[in-house]
């Protein structure tokens, strides 16, 4: 007497459960997120331009618009890609560079468990690449610039979780989680007699970056910890329905 249910039915648990309860809130944390293509609130900045503002789920010249989260083969894919450059001028002129690549991955699919039993899994991905670059040079009283060197830091996160449906002898399904952080990685390096000792710190502010990662509202906890948990508390038992042989 097999189950027939959205269990074993990938798409169906996916309909039913997965994008109502995890992917659109989840899309709507990230709505919530500043929009990284807006140009930061500097003074005196005489020149600005974006590069790349790549967004999944808008095409075109709509870029006012957020990304979204946009189905794949086995799942659903968000990414936001920018690239974009300023200048600030004045007695010290700043040339500045900054990217910002953001991605999150929900795929569905089996994958046995410890025991080696396949079982129903949701793997969520979720990775962020900061780069920053800045050029400077000090206007001198003969009208000529002086270069003070450039500095660059970037740094790289990731962390996944992944979900296994196991169903008990009652037909609850029960949700196990296994999540993994990733250390950050960082380097960063400077030219001349560039301005700060330290650009991984001048640009990036590395202790509000990642504190911003492992705390805001799209990071791992914030899906662990209230997303995950109401797609495990609204998951219904298991239909029991009988085929003829």
């Amino acid at each position: 007497m097999p189950l027939l249910n959205s269990f074993y039915d990938h798409e169906a648990f996916s309909q039913r459960y997965l994008k109502p309860l995890l992917v659109d809130p989840l899309q709507d944390r990230l709505n919530n997120l500043p929009d990284a293509s807006n140009f930061p609130k500097c003074i005196n900045i005489s020149s600005q331009k974006i590069l790349t503002n790549e967004k999944s789920g808008v095409h075109g010249a709509d870029t006012g618009r957020r990304a979204r989260f946009v189905r794949t083969a086995d799942g659903w894919f968000y990414g936001h890609h920018v690239l974009r450059k300023w200048q600030q001028s004045g007695e010290w002129c700043h040339q500045r560079e900054s990217e910002h690549d953001l991605q999150y991955a929900v795929t569905v699919g089996e994958v046995p468990d410890m025991t080696g039993v396949p079982r129903l899994t949701v793997d969520v991905h979720g990775s962020l690449m900061r780069y920053e670059r800045d050029a400077v040079s000090q206007l001198l009283a003969s009208g000529r610039h002086a270069d003070l060197g450039t500095g660059w830091a970037r740094a790289s996160l990731h962390w996944s979780l992944r979900l296994q449906l196991i169903v008990d002898a009652g037909g609850r399904g029960n949700l196990v989680s296994q999540a993994r952080s990733v250390p950050a990685v960082t380097d960063a390096g400077k030219t001349g007699p560039y301005i700060a000792s330290s650009p991984l710190d001048h640009l990036l502010q590395p202790a509000r970056l990642f504190h911003t990662w492992e705390h805001g509202a799209a990071s791992l906890a914030a899906v662990q910890d209230y997303l995950v948990s109401r797609l495990a508390a609204a998951i219904e038992p298991a239909a029991m329905s009988a085929i003829d042989a």
